[in-house]
């Protein structure tokens, strides 16, 4: 066994040597040069009109394209010569550059191009952005579309098909052409909001819908007003703040959920705040009344856009006096505080007392509240008592025993 490769070695070597030492006659072999063509799956052949069946196995063909370069052998099929370039190859479009090589030696050369097939096509891709718009004469949104062949090449420049765009009820068709494989539009945004349909189509192929949003452009100048049952300051009723209905320059309404910060200062210069967010253009927010009289001024802003016109509110004190009653005892009786009409103050309301320099704080309970003085810790004597509470301050003498 052994002897019998040794001697299929040097035959096969004896035989190459032979081969290499076979000068090729320039015009010994001739291929029919491929001209330009349609894609396929099936490959290319490229057969000679001339060969030597003596030297052929020295020939290379060394063809380029556009994912690489590749080098393939002729065949001798009994009595015809090809090579055949496979569907690797043949599959993809774009320009192909072939060197028959003849014992490293160029013989003959040439380019061809692969063309998309036009006649059988695939699928239509469609990408359209940016997905949201603002309804002003300034935004646009780009369909763009990408057909391809059943190979998955892109089709020739000047390929037309057709693109589309629906938005409430009004269709608007236009054509274009295809560029570097693609074709584009911009679709201006309409000044009303709602969903922008688009969709493009050509001969037997259709693109998947994409759907633009648009939304509002920044909210114009808005009112506010407020609602409340009275306007005592009480400390217990509700004040809702609200919005006139917040439009853009186009009458649309504001986008639900926009955030309203109503910003409240007092006569104190106190400041704070309460936010709501918008519902069909509309926004709502709630206060709670002041315990003392107090002059609100509020004002409502959609931050970095716009802001309403100050809205003032006056809120006015629920008892005139304070009434108090003080026994032997020592003991302080404050109240019954009535308010507006003539019902008890609610629980909680605090009370200020103030004997030499000396601040307690008491909390109603049906509208009263009580303290005793022990003259173990202060002096016997008479003092001013000072009571403050609900915004009104009353001072009376008392004498401790």
């Amino acid at each position: 066994m052994i002897l019998i490769a040794i001697v299929a070695m040097s035959f096969s070597c004896s035989e190459n040597k032979e081969l290499k030492k076979v000068a090729i006659s320039p015009n010994a072999f001739q291929v029919k040069a491929p001209m330009d063509q349609v894609v396929t799956k099936k490959g290319i052949d490229i057969n000679f009109k001339t060969f030597d069946k003596n030297s052929y196995k020295l020939l290379e063909l060394l063809i380029s394209g556009t994912y690489g370069t590749t080098v393939l052998k002729a065949k001798l099929d009994h009595i015809r010569l090809n090579i055949h370039i496979p569907n690797v190859i043949s599959r993809h479009a774009g320009m192909l550059t072939w060197e028959l090589i003849g014992n490293g030696k160029t013989i003959q050369k040439g380019t061809f191009r692969l063309l998309p097939n036009t006649k059988t096509l695939k699928t239509m891709e469609n990408y359209v952005g940016p997905r949201s718009i603002i309804s002003n004469d300034r935004d646009y949104t780009m369909l763009v579309s990408i057909p391809v062949d059943s190979l998955d090449n892109m089709l020739p420049d000047k390929t037309p098909l057709i693109m589309r765009h629906q938005f409430k009820g009004n269709i608007t068709t236009t054509t274009q052409e295809i560029t570097t494989g693609f074709a584009w539009q911009r679709i201006l945004a309409p000044l009303t909001t709602g969903r922008l349909i688009t969709g493009s189509t050509m001969e037997t192929i259709s693109s998947k819908e994409l759907v633009v949003d648009v939304f509002p452009d920044i909210a114009t100048a808005f009112k506010i007003s407020e609602n409340s049952n009275h306007n005592y300051a009480d400390g217990s009723e509700i004040i809702t703040l609200k919005t006139d209905q917040i439009k853009d320059r186009y009458g649309n309404i504001t986008t639900d959920g926009t955030l309203v910060t109503f910003f409240i200062k007092d006569n104190l210069d106190k400041r704070w705040q309460t936010t709501g967010s918008t519902i069909n253009g509309y926004a709502f927010a709630k206060a709670l009344h002041p315990q003392t009289p107090s002059a609100w001024t509020i004002k409502g802003v959609i931050t970095g856009m716009v802001e309403s016109p100050e809205l003032n509110i006056n809120f006015q004190s629920i008892i005139d006096q304070i009434p108090f009653t003080y026994t032997e005892n020592n003991r302080i009786t404050i109240g019954p505080l009535t308010s507006y009409l003539g019902q008890l103050v609610p629980d909680g309301i605090p009370i200020s007392i103030k004997l030499n320099a000396k601040e307690i704080i008491l909390k109603t309970k049906n509208g009263t509240a009580t303290h005793s003085y022990d003259t173990k810790m202060i002096a016997p004597g008479t003092y001013d008592l000072e009571i403050k509470t609900l915004g009104i301050t009353t001072v009376k003498p008392i004498i401790l025993r």
